[in-house]
């Protein structure tokens, strides 16, 4: 639906989020401005705790003033139908809507106007190895998904990799991707890399399942390389490549790390600084690195999901997919230090997510 097709221009649209890691705040910001951009009156249901966060500084700070600000301790579907009703919103918006969609399925959803829910991911994510409950639960998932989609004045979409197409059922949506640097913060973050290595790049929340120690290891024995990691690393993580990090130093390597919170400016201007970046998950969905790193030209080394190999299919020559073992990932990192960069970026954006989401 177009902006000018409204019905209700000048309605008031409530954005629920209440955690501040990784992406969420990031969608949640996208949402605000495009729905103000059409008239909305817009409020957002957040926590305390979110608030506080260097990520709202970052994202909605310099918004605050001109959106609705809720807060609550429980958010159940019936707490945020309640601020709804009380808000008189003809649309609520919940990004980050898995833990949801029971309560949507039992048709729980009791509050003023539509609801548009995004689940994050439409399969169970990977247990033990050979585990047979992951195609079961993932089954029950997709089922309370279109379920959900069938109840009274409830949405649901699924994200999916701007990379690939799925097929329905589902109704899939492509993760937005915006870049907020100029090619003059880009040549700036690069010439505080030293130009006489060959420089990888690990982006986003890095978590024990993003691997950054395997991606290490396959670079101990790459002279001439240098390691970029921008943004929050988990504790566990940090005391796991400190060795690691110790010994690709002492092998001529060098190590530069965006510590905490980082613009979005600076994030996306270490993704185009770099000569490769390196995905290496076990988690399966969209990554919002790999398709800024696309539409950057950067070249890519995506390892270990699934969706991540479709991607490397999608992206050609762009990108190399490897297993998450230690030998492939090497041949692999071997591999793209001898090839040119990319010959042109692919084109991304936000409008489809956005103009999905904002759906009245």
């Amino acid at each position: 639906m177009n902006e000018e097709d409204s019905p209700v221009a000048g309605s008031t649209t409530l954005v629920v989020e209440p955690h501040s890691q990784g992406h969420r705040l990031y969608y949640s910001r996208l949402l605000i401005d495009k729905c103000q951009a059409r008239g909305d009156h817009v409020a957002i249901l957040t926590t305390q705790t979110a608030v506080e966060s260097a990520e709202w500084r970052v994202h909605i700070g310099d918004r605050t003033p001109t959106i609705v600000l809720n807060q609550l301790n429980k958010f159940a579907l019936s707490d945020i139908a309640t601020v709804s009703d009380n808000l008189g919103a003809s649309l609520t918006i919940v990004p980050d809507a898995d833990g949801y969609l029971l309560s949507a399925f039992r048709g729980d959803w009791t509050g003023a106007g539509n609801l548009n829910m995004l689940v994050m991911r439409s399969d169970v994510q990977p247990g033990p190895p050979l585990s047979w409950s992951r195609p079961a639960k993932t089954l029950v998932k997709r089922s309370l998904i279109l379920g959900s989609g069938m109840r009274s004045r409830i949405r649901v979409f699924v994200l999916r990799s701007p990379l690939v197409r799925r097929r329905r059922p589902l109704h899939w949506v492509p993760d937005p991707v915006t870049l907020e640097c100029t090619s003059q913060e880009i040549v700036a973050m690069r010439k505080r890399l030293d130009s006489d290595l060959y420089w990888f790049g690990v982006f986003g929340a890095i978590t024990p399942r993003k691997h950054l120690p395997l991606v290490i290891e396959a670079m101990l024995d790459q002279p001439g390389t240098g390691l970029l990691i921008a943004g929050f690393v988990d504790p566990a993580v940090a005391d796991a490549i400190a060795p690691l990090i110790a010994i690709f130093v002492s092998n001529g390597g060098q190590v530069i790390q965006l510590s905490g919170t980082i613009t979005d400016a600076e994030f996306d201007s270490a993704i185009g600084a770099v000569d490769c970046v390196i995905a290496a998950h076990s988690n399966e969905g969209p990554s919002g690195v790999v398709a800024k790193a696309a539409a950057s030209g950067r070249r890519l080394i995506l390892a270990g999901a699934q969706s991540l190999r479709r991607d490397a299919a999608y992206l050609g020559e762009q990108a190399t997919w490897s297993p998450l073992r230690i030998e492939d990932l090497r041949r692999a990192v071997q591999h793209a230090r001898r090839l040119p960069a990319p010959a042109e970026p692919v084109e991304l954006g936000a409008g489809h997510f956005l103009e999905t989401l904002t759906w009245r």
